[in-house]
């Protein structure tokens, strides 16, 4: 029986190492793969092995990882003792790259060979990390067009794989079946609110969403959908928005829903997006959004000063160009944000631009099917 070791660290690449995971056993039927690492829920349901679930791995910036240093300590020495008892035939590395770039170098080092799947954005920030991956990975696996070339001129084994998000994209899109479901009006006017799937990113962005949200409601009738990611604990979702909207005649327009955010996407009429994956999947549904991050001022202050790309969004970055408003840290006020959506649904023009600025990014991320790719590579490795 060979062995897999697959590290996921959040919501989305717990996703993708699933789907690896089923794809591997198709091409190796029966019992001959056994899996194991760190991941989720999906993980966990196509019999993995987890040795710690995304829930405890959940920080942002360098003071939130230090604040879980011994879970992730605790973490690590847990997969080297279990990689040094008995070897896999191969290492998955999803993103994470504060512990799986560490991990990398341990594994090389154990003669483990190494394939990182979901690149860290050192074309964005940190570039000084190349000579770690050059040395320690085999094989670096990414999703966005441009970072084939940004690697391999840099010494660097990469293939582009396409985009998972791209797999079996198809979102409930029966609008008044999906709204009625959550007990939400259908010729209302919808705006999708996702602070996250981190924990302490949803704590820092869920109160300013909520009150921009309010302060729409001022100007319009809307409703609002925040989505609970499955990482994080819906109970303190609900205990954030319950604290926001304590004695709030329009409590009843907000609806916590643990729906695939691509679902909620699709069925809003809007979107207020943490930065990350999410606004990928916004602009695959072609869903006019803007773009939000807020984390501790410190976190911001270290990852800003080393940010060396002009756009921070992925859907800017992969258009060259900014198609999507961004507002980061301070400028992520409720103030800024209930403008910039309340200016969209006063003027149809600029909506109708945004949406035809979405509909190029399907393209540029290929039509692939990613887990195939990677499944391949692997393969090659077993």
């Amino acid at each position: 029986m060979k062995r897999i070791l697959i590290v996921a660290g959040e919501a989305s690449a717990d996703r993708y190492g699933a789907r690896l995971a089923r794809k591997l056993r198709t091409l190796h039927p029966g019992d001959s793969l056994q899996f194991f690492g760190t991941g989720g829920d999906a993980m966990e349901r196509e019999g993995i092995q987890l040795l710690c679930h995304i829930r405890l791995l959940a920080s942002i910036g360098p003071r939130e990882a230090l604040a879980h240093f011994r879970v992730y300590y605790e973490t690590f020495q847990k997969i080297l003792r279990s990689c040094l008892d008995d070897p896999p035939a191969v290492a998955v590395l999803l993103d994470f790259p504060e512990f799986n770039l560490r991990l990398a170098k341990k594994m090389k080092r154990a003669g483990v060979r190494v394939i990182y799947y979901i690149s860290p954005q050192l074309w964005a920030w940190r570039s000084g990390r190349i000579h770690i991956i050059r040395d320690y990975v085999d094989q670096m696996l990414v999703i966005l067009p441009f970072e084939e070339k940004y690697y391999r001129e840099r010494g660097v084994n990469a293939q582009f794989v396409g985009h998972p998000l791209l797999e079996d994209f198809a979102p409930e899109s029966d609008r008044e079946s999906f709204l009625r479901c959550i007990n939400l009006v259908p010729g209302r006017k919808t705006i999708a609110l996702l602070p996250g799937s981190r924990r302490r990113e949803v704590k820092f962005m869920l109160p300013t969403l909520i009150r921009a949200a309010r302060r729409i409601l001022e100007k319009m009738p809307a409703q609002f959908i925040i989505s609970a990611a499955p990482s994080v604990s819906a109970e303190e979702i609900r205990r954030l928005a319950a604290q926001e909207l304590a004695g709030d005649p329009n409590a009843l327009y907000f609806k916590i829903v643990s729906k695939e955010s691509r679902d909620i996407l699709a069925n809003a009429d809007f979107g207020i997006v943490k930065s990350g994956t999410s606004t990928l999947e916004a602009a695959l549904v072609g869903v006019p959004f803007v773009i939000v991050y807020k984390i501790s001022n410190i976190s911001w202050h270290v990852g800003n000063f080393l940010v060396r790309s002009p756009f921070k969004g992925l859907v800017n970055l992969i258009a060259e160009k900014q198609i999507v408003p961004e507002f980061f840290q301070g400028d992520a006020t409720p103030e800024a944000l209930s403008g910039a959506v309340l200016e969209y649904f006063e003027r149809p023009q600029k909506l109708a631009t945004m949406r035809s600025g979405l509909s190029e990014i399907r393209e540029k991320l290929s039509l692939r099917c990613a887990s195939d790719a990677v499944a391949a590579v692997v393969e090659r490795y077993l």
